[in-house]
């Protein structure tokens, strides 16, 4: 983490987790790119192995936004570092925010990369 992706002979399908700068949550990229990697608009190649979904300028989905692509969405997990009880660790919740997590994988960047795969070719 926090860059993933899964190689295939057609496509490269990215998700990256951003992490909030004071702690607490986190959001959820998706991004896609042809098998070869992707190059920048200003000419640098990023191979397979280092493309990640912030490289990809658009389109990408920010997971759980609502209706717009482009929208904005985080996951929470616990207080900021600045807030009460930020060092505690708060672990009950991790497994229903896991699950949350996959459901927006399943229903919004899987189809999300499909779309795009589809438009590509």
């Amino acid at each position: 983490m926090p860059h993933r992706h899964r190689r295939s002979d057609a496509q490269i399908c990215l998700i990256s987790f951003q992490f909030f700068s004071a702690g607490g949550s986190f959001a959820v990229e998706v991004a896609e790119c042809g098998p070869d990697g992707f190059t920048t608009s200003w000419g640098k190649h990023k191979p397979p192995h280092k493309v990640t979904a912030q490289d990809i300028p658009a389109p990408r989905r920010r997971l759980g936004s609502a209706d717009s692509p482009q929208g904005d969405h985080w996951f929470v997990f616990g207080p900021r570092n600045y807030e009460p009880g930020a060092k505690e660790l708060h672990h009950e919740n991790y497994d229903a925010l896991a699950a949350e997590v996959l459901r927006f994988v399943e229903s919004q960047a899987e189809p999300f990369w499909e779309q795009q795969l589809s438009a590509r070719t």
